[in-house]
């Protein structure tokens, strides 16, 4: 197929998708898939992360479909959708591991009476509250925080996707909070990145 008629085609089928059009979604979409998993398996290194920003650029397609021009080219829109998902996905795990790296340096906390509270004290509170998590949840939290390994070594070992490893490590972190702050020991979620031994 030459170039102009590629734009044709495209055309006629973006015209239709704004009519909601699902088979031409379909088509768009069984063109444009396996480019746009490549080049965020390149990057995240992860085929279920890379399989969720095609989800997201596609679904993003569609409710975008009304709003797009036929006479631009999708490919640029797409990627561009597509570099943005995968630049925000980085960010977001790159400030987690920046966090996770910086565990070893504890902020100075006080107790709700200003006065400091005693590390060791601090740091058995720590110890039960991880010992109150669900058995997955504590599993996933000490292979991160004591066995260093990451997310994806966690979702290997335990059989579950990264995603789910994420999701574990996230709910964890609460749960740790919320027993804390039961115990008189208030702290913003971010802190705890930077508390654990």
């Amino acid at each position: 197929m030459n170039n102009d008629q590629f734009k044709y085609e495209e055309f006629k089928l973006l015209s239709l998708l704004a009519e909601d059009s699902e088979y031409a979604f379909q088509l768009l979409y069984d063109r444009h898939r396996n480019r746009i998993y490549q080049t965020a398996v390149r990057f995240l290194k992860s085929p279920s992360l890379a399989q969720e920003v095609v989800q997201d650029v596609f679904m993003k397609l569609w409710y975008e479909r009304r709003n797009l021009k036929p006479g631009h080219p999708l490919e640029a829109w797409l990627y561009t959708v597509a570099k943005n998902n995968i630049l925000n996905r980085l960010k977001k795990i790159a400030s987690e591991w920046k966090a996770l790296d910086n565990l070893g340096q504890r902020p100075i906390l006080t107790d709700p009476g200003s006065t400091r509270l005693e590390d060791t004290e601090y740091q058995n509170l720590l110890k039960q509250a991880v010992a109150s998590l669900p058995p997955q949840q504590q599993k996933v939290f000490e292979l991160i925080r004591m066995e260093k390994f990451s997310y994806l070594q966690v979702a290997e070992a335990l059989k579950i996707s990264p995603l789910t490893v994420k999701t574990h490590m996230s709910r964890s972190l609460r749960q740790i909070r919320q027993y804390l702050k039961e115990q008189g020991v208030d702290l913003p979620l971010i802190l705890l990145f930077f508390s654990f031994f």
